[in-house]
């Protein structure tokens, strides 16, 4: 099954634009409560109402579809590592259940991870099909710049996208590690509010 997940990009680009057009999907923008709210944080997400996923439902990575675009103004920052544990975290409160293999998962979840200067606004709506549209980033300030983070979930079987989110938000370089840590925190929460699982 693992192998038929390396052509990912371009089969993620295919089904996300289809989906995008197909009337059974339904796109949410997220209206943030006040204690997580930011002035230059977009969420966008789509869920197709026709797969419902069940709490206790098994999930793994799938690191063939992981894409973390690094940046030496970010090397200090172990902004990978806090995505993917708060990832795990949101799926977990979902009452999913992680297991190692994806050969052993009911579902496969990936991410995307890149500034603007890696990853475009026109790449990302190629690529995935989604766009949060954010445009309140300062473009007149080098200590900020618009960062996406796109988190998709697939059904193991089918290989059909269940859910996908995409959120943009100002990096700020000069960050404190516990404020970005916070930041990330809330971004991934905000995200994950839309990933609707049923009893």
């Amino acid at each position: 099954m693992v192998s038929g997940f390396i052509k990912l990009p371009a089969k993620l680009a295919c089904v996300a634009l289809l989906s995008m057009s197909a009337v059974s999907c339904v796109t949410e923008t997220v209206e943030s409560p006040g204690s997580m709210r930011f002035s230059d944080t977009a969420v966008i997400a789509v869920q197709d109402p026709n797969i419902f996923v069940s709490k206790g439902s098994t999930f793994a990575w799938l690191p063939e579809a992981v894409r973390f675009y690094e940046d030496e103004r970010l090397q200090s920052a172990p902004v990978k590592s806090l995505i993917e544990k708060e990832i795990m975290k949101n799926m977990l409160a979902k009452e999913m259940v992680l297991v190692e293999s994806v050969n052993g998962a009911r579902y496969a979840i990936a991410y995307t991870a890149a500034l603007e200067s890696s990853l475009d606004d026109s790449a990302i709506i190629r690529q995935f099909g989604l766009l949060p549209g954010n445009s309140q980033v300062p473009k007149d300030d080098s200590s900020v710049e618009k960062g996406t983070l796109v988190i998709y979930v697939f059904e193991n079987k089918s290989n059909d996208v269940v859910w996908r989110s995409a959120a943009q938000v100002g990096v700020k370089f000069d960050t404190s590690a516990e404020e970005r840590k916070q930041r990330v925190e809330r971004v991934l929460a905000e995200m994950f509010q839309t990933f609707k699982v049923v009893e």
